[in-house]
Formats: structure tokens, C-alpha cells, sequence
């Protein structure tokens, strides 16, 4: 291991490994190590570039606006982007007769979508469906909403795993084939068994043509088409390899399977790769993400270099991340000592008020674990009482019948779109409204009309806010969609009358989420001068306590959080063991609320 600072440049044309901790300043690193690249080699030319791929769009940007003009000669993006520009968009036409793909009808990759009428389309054709037998035969699956709901639960949740024999298959996770039910005044799930989703998953293919025909790819598949045509089309490899000299890819621990079989695939000739990452920052083993993939890939006479500086902290912040972390000792590059980290036990809203006090008002950064908790931090709002599933539980209780499911579809829009809307998200809150208008034919008339409803949301919004979601639906029924059906007495209506709007609003994701309160994952590569970690309880607090960094995601994730402040670190617990105090005084500062 060769140990290099954010300003060592290493040479071109060997393949490498960077490994840095956070704040290592890896992406100044990597720009300046690009410019190198630019300047002193001798295979570019003016048709060849250098290809740099990253996680997010966010860092995509980073990345571009520090190149500056040197972006000219260098292919920044994520690494879905690059695989769709490359390999799947200019080769998809050679894929119809495997796989009934409309080349001529793709336009970009987008998030997973579900059509009920496919489904059923799917089971109805399904070359099996005469073994589908009671409770499950063929009629039950497709007509009964209970079913329905299951499968579209577990469809919803497919992607693509590479076997032993180097083949892709597709997979669903089971876990998620259920409906809830309500039993005895409890909710319940119920799943389909074994047997069903046995017979169903002979044919998973089938149904993802139904939508392949039509030209849709999201996400996943552009990962499951690039691999197939390199691996039939092997000249398509020599293309990238002309093209692309150099290979370098940023957050590699954040890449799943497949995305390493295609760069090994890519880089078996010519192309230099370099690979920037942290093992311990690790935290999307739910897209797939392997962190033990970082240090095992493995190319000829790659070399490994570690970067052991902590560019961003205070030294006391340093002490604390140094504390958790046992193969990385982070030196302190800025070598001022700051104040000493806050952990501050009692009630998160409280505890945000009394951050904000110790650090003199200055901007605060609250990062929560999920979802739910961000927003509630949004709203400065306390309690524990709070359901992150309401949306999927009123999508299914408002679906015994086709009608009652199209108005659950444009009340859950209509939140959404008036949540993303006051995060100043409002293309995608248009975008969420434009679902509802299929019936225009004309997108600039559906786009119209989409901005017309959220300017009325918008205005009704401090009206509305604080009420049930009933009074929300009835508002929606007059004002927007007329054509909902109605609410009479049952268990939508009860839903309607027991939850507010503000419940249901809690649990609407913001993706790529620029405000002050955000959840971990999307604070992954940022950092703000005062950050506030929100712990839910005790046990949360074991990732400092009983570290276990290598074999705990959850331990890394809170890594990751407080890993991102810069000046002042404040850490939020509801209540702490007396016994663990001694463990933190030396560290931590702390404050009961």
C-alpha cells in the first residue's frame, strides 16, 4: 500500500486502487490525477477520452464544473448513463430477435414501472398457467385484488443476478409478494406460497418483454442488455476500448455485481483503470452493492494506494471517526481543533433546538436514518407515532375495485406532488400531477394542466395541511378530479377520516434531496459545517459503541453521517445508559434536553 495525499499525482498508465476515508479530498484527487492524464498522455489524441463514472448525478456535476474546460476530453457520468449512451442505445437493434426489444421506441432509462394490465396479460399467457392451481389458478391471481397486490409487490422488486455459470437471471424477492389484510382489528400480511411463485418465475422473462416491446428500460435493465451484447457482440468492447483509453470510477464500492463483470469485460485490453473507493462507506448492499468488492477486484500488476488524510473535519470530530475506524488512521490536515462533538440525549426536536444554540445559529444539517424521520425533522415535528407504510396501506385498502383504485393512484399524487412541490422539486411534482391527465393525448395539454393543479394545491396548501385526509380527498374530488368515485361508509372511508394529510405527506420521498434534513443515503458524498446525526434509539448507538464497521452496514451508514461534518458534530439519542457515559466523556460533550 503506497500512501499519497489529495495533491500526489500517481503514474498514467498502471492500473490502481485508491482507498480514502472520508474527507480524503478523493475527488480533488481525482480531477487533478484526470488533468494529468490529459496532459502527459500519449494515447488520447483528439477522438479519445477518458471515461470517469460515478453514483450520482450530483457528483457528476462536482466532477464537470471542476474539470472546467478540461471537460472537453473527458466522459463524466453515472455509470447507467454511460452503458445506455455506449453500449445499449447505439446496439439495441440487435437484440429484437432474443429478447422483442423496440429499438426504435427507446428513449432513455427511467425508474421501474408496473402496469397492472401486464401482469395479467403475463399470467394469462404464461406458458405454465395450467399449473397454476387453487388458491392461485389463473382466474384468482388475475381478478382477485388480494392477489394483485401481492404480485405487484414482488414484480415491483425484480433485478438481475449473475449465477455461477456467468449468466444474468432475473430474481424477485418473495419477501415482498404480500397483502395486507386486516384481521381481528390487526394488519396482517399474507403471501402467496411457494408453489405459485415457483411456477411464476419460469418465465419472469416473458414478462419483462411486455414492456421491452414497447421500448421501456429502467434502471436494471440497462445493467442486464449492456452485459448481454458485449458478451455476444465482442467487437462492441474493442469499440470501447478505442474510445476510451482510461477508466476511472468513482465510489466503487458502490457498484453491484454485474457493473464489475462489464468493467472487467471493458478493461481486458488496453483500457488503464483506476478505481476510487472506501469500504467503509459502503451502504447500498440494497441495490446490490458488495463492499468486500473493492479490495477483492483484481487486475494485472494493479497498485494500491491509500489516502490517510481527513481534509475536512476538526480535529476533534477526527478523534471521534478515528475512534470508530481501525484500518485507516486519518491524519488532520486542517490540524484545527474545533469544538468538541455534542451528543444530546432527549427529544429530537428539542435536542435540534439546542444544537442550534451551540452553534450560534449557523445552518444545521439534519441526517436521519430514514425516510419518515427526515421529514418529521422538516417539519420540526416530535413523537414516535408515525407510520412510513400509509401510502402502500391506503393504496391497498382503496383497491376493492378498478374505481377505488384510481382514486387512491390521484390522491397519493396529488400529495406527492404538493410535497415535492414545497422542496422546490416542481418538474417532478408537474411530472407527478401529468400521471393523472393519460386522458390528453397532448403532453404540453397534460403538462398544463398538471401546472394549473399544483399552483391550486399549492395555494390551499396552509388550508389544508393540518386536516384529515378526508377533508384532503373531498378538496381533490371538487377542485381537481370530479371523476374520482365516492367514499360511502367502509374501511377506505374510516382510513380517510382516521389519518391527516400531514401522515401521509411523512412518508413522500424526495429524491436527490437539496434541503437541511435529508436522509443518510442521499448526504452520501456532501458535507455541511454543523451536522445533527438523529439516533432512534440505544441500540442505533452501537455503531460507536460495539463498532463493527466491516460486518455492519447499519454501523457504516452511521459512519457516513457523522463522517460528514465539517465544524460541529451533534449526535441525538432519545435516552443513554448510565453505564455508557465514562465510554463518551472523553470524546463527547453531553447535554440532556
Amino acid at each position: 500500500m503506497i500512501s499519497i495525499n489529495s495533491d500526489t499525482l500517481i503514474p498514467i498508465e498502471q492500473h490502481f486502487r485508491v482507498s480514502a476515508g472520508p474527507g480524503a479530498g478523493k475527488t480533488y484527487w481525482m480531477v487533478n490525477q484526470i488533468k494529468n492524464v490529459l496532459h502527459t498522455s500519449k494515447r488520447l489524441m483528439k477522438t479519445r477520452k477518458i471515461a470517469c463514472v460515478t453514483y450520482t448525478n450530483i457528483a457528476v456535476e462536482t466532477i464537470l464544473k471542476r474539470l472546467g474546460t478540461s471537460a472537453s476530453q473527458v466522459e463524466v457520468s453515472t455509470i447507467h448513463s454511460f452503458l445506455y449512451k455506449h453500449i445499449v442505445k447505439p446496439y439495441a437493434s440487435f437484440l429484437v430477435a432474443d429478447y422483442g426489444l423496440d429499438a426504435a421506441e427507446i428513449d432513455g432509462h427511467d425508474d421501474s414501472v408496473l402496469h397492472l394490465k401486464k401482469v395479467v396479460e403475463w399470467i394469462e399467457n404464461h406458458p405454465n398457467a395450467n399449473k397454476l392451481k387453487h388458491p392461485y389458478a389463473v382466474n384468482q391471481l388475475t381478478k382477485l385484488d388480494t392477489n394483485k397486490r401481492a404480485l405487484i409487490g414482488w414484480l415491483s422488486s425484480l433485478s438481475y443476478k449473475i449465477d455461477n455459470s456467468n449468466n444474468l437471471r432475473i430474481v424477485g424477492d418473495r419477501e415482498k409478494a404480500f397483502y395486507l389484510e386486516e384481521r381481528n382489528g390487526k394488519i396482517e400480511r399474507r403471501y402467496l406460497n411457494k408453489k405459485c411463485l415457483d411456477i411464476l418465475e419460469t418465465d419472469l422473462l416473458g414478462y419483462k418483454k411486455l414492456y421491452w416491446q414497447e421500448g421501456f428500460l429502467d434502471h436494471n435493465d440497462v445493467l442486464f442488455f449492456s452485459y448481454q451484447l458485449i458478451k455476444k457482440y465482442p467487437f462492441i468492447l474493442k469499440v470501447l476500448q478505442a474510445k476510451f483509453p482510461y477508466f476511472f470510477v468513482d465510489e466503487f464500492q458502490d457498484t453491484n455485481p454485474i457493473q464489475v463483470a462489464i468493467l472487467k469485460l471493458i478493461v481486458e485490453k488496453e483500457t488503464i483503470v483506476g478505481i476510487i473507493g472506501d469500504e467503509a462507506q459502503s451502504i447500498y448492499s440494497f441495490q446490490g452493492a458488495d463492499p468486500k468488492q473493492f479490495h477483492s477486484f483484481e487486475l494485472p500488476y494493479i497498485v494500491d494506494y491509500e489516502m490517510a488524510d481527513n481534509r475536512r473535519s476538526t480535529n476533534l470530530i477526527i478523534d471521534v471517526l478515528n475512534k470508530i475506524r481501525v484500518d485507516i488512521r486519518q491524519n488532520k490536515f486542517r490540524n484545527v481543533n474545533g469544538e468538541k462533538p455534542i451528543i444530546i440525549i432527549g427529544e429530537r426536536v428539542a435536542a435540534l433546538k439546542k444544537a442550534k444554540e451551540n452553534s450560534k445559529n449557523e445552518a444545521i444539517y439534519s441526517l436521519s436514518r430514514d425516510n419518515i424521520t427526515s421529514n418529521l425533522m422538516k417539519k420540526e415535528i416530535g413523537g414516535t407515532s408515525f407510520d412510513d407504510t400509509l401510502i402502500d396501506q391506503l393504496s391497498d385498502i382503496d383497491k376493492s375495485g378498478s374505481s377505488n383504485h384510481y382514486r387512491s393512484k390521484v390522491i397519493i399524487g396529488c400529495v406527492k406532488a404538493t410535497e415535492l412541490a414545497h422542496e422546490g422539486k416542481y418538474k417532478d411534482a408537474i411530472k407527478e400531477l401529468e400521471q393523472l391527465f393519460k386522458e390528453k393525448n397532448n403532453k404540453s395539454e397534460r403538462k398544463k394542466e398538471g401546472l394549473k393543479y399544483l399552483c391550486l394545491l399549492l395555494k390551499k396548501y396552509d388550508e389544508l395541511k393540518n386536516n384529515s385526509l378526508f377533508d384532503f380527498y373531498s378538496f381533490v374530488k371538487s377542485e381537481i378530479k370530479p371523476d374520482i368515485s365516492s367514499l360511502r361508509s367502509g374501511a377506505p372511508k374510516t382510513f380517510y377520516e382516521d389519518h391527516s394529510y400531514l401522515q401521509l405527506a411523512l412518508c413522500v420521498r424526495i429524491n436527490e434531496d437539496i434541503s437541511k434534513n435529508k436522509t443518510i443515503h442521499k448526504a452520501k458524498g456532501d458535507e455541511f459545517d454543523n451536522v445533527f446525526v438523529v439516533l432512534k434509539n440505544e441500540k442505533d448507538f452501537e455503531f460507536f459503541l460495539k463498532t463493527n464497521l466491516f460486518g455492519d452496514e447499519e454501523h457504516r451508514i452511521f459512519y457516513v453521517a457523522i463522517s460528514r461534518a465539517v465544524e460541529r458534530l451533534f449526535i441525538n439519542i432519545p435516552s443513554l445508559s448510565k453505564d455508557d457515559l465514562p465510554k463518551l466523556e472523553g470524546l463527547f460533550n453531553i447535554i440532556e434536553v
